[in-house]
């Protein structure tokens, strides 16, 4: 699938591709913000690479030298599609697994939402594997940074369905960059959560 070739592209010219943030584009669509890492040759070749990638449908990169924001507006991915109408919030992104079988870690209101998620995976010929599925478990260990940063981000709608806001807006109110906000929600958000449903993707 196109978000695997993803991952493929930027490993085969030796640059790191990680997903910073994700909005629907239109129906059928996603607009996904990447960041590439490694030497401005390979992230050329990898950009290149990524743009003739089947499902792709833009791709526009910003300006960067060891690391480069892209902006990929791609045909919704499988995983994207079976939330279509459950509730849930992405931990781990398929998107971000170089590796087979990819990982999707994701929180769910309740076990209904689980069991409709992994059906319409099936239904998308999408084999998965449940490997744990636990509550919550609350944990009072947040940074005085990482709480002022969730209660921006709570406050601002940042985790409502749609959003109200993106990341690079809600990294401009913060004053951190993108991919730094991205990785200091990611770290709250687990410790928040240290376990929560997760399911690798056999065939991805």
């Amino acid at each position: 699938m196109a978000e695997n070739k993803l991952q493929d592209a930027a490993r085969r010219h030796g640059v790191t591709l990680s997903k910073v943030d994700c909005k629907p584009f239109n129906s059928t669509g996603m607009s996904v913000l990447f960041e590439l890492r490694g030497e401005a040759k390979g992230i050329r070749a990898a950009i290149a690479a990524i743009r003739q990638t089947d499902g792709v449908r833009q791709a526009i990169e910003g300006e960067g030298g060891d690391t480069v924001p892209l902006l990929v507006v791609l045909d919704r991915p499988v995983f994207c599609r079976a939330t279509n109408e459950s509730a849930i919030i992405c931990l781990e992104c398929p998107l971000d697994s170089a590796n087979q079988p990819a990982s999707w870690r994701f929180i769910a209101r309740r076990t209904s939402d689980l069991r409709q998620v992994l059906r319409s995976m099936e239904r998308e010929g999408v084999r998965t594997r449940i490997e744990g599925v636990a509550p919550l478990q609350p944990s009072p260990t947040l940074t005085g940074r990482q709480k002022e940063i969730m209660a921006t981000a709570v406050s601002n709608g940042y985790f409502e369905f749609p959003r109200r806001i993106n990341l690079t807006d809600l990294s401009t109110l913060v004053g951190v960059k993108p991919s730094t906000l991205s990785e200091i929600l990611r770290g709250a958000e687990r410790r928040i959560m240290d376990n929560a449903f997760r399911a690798p993707l056999d065939e991805y």
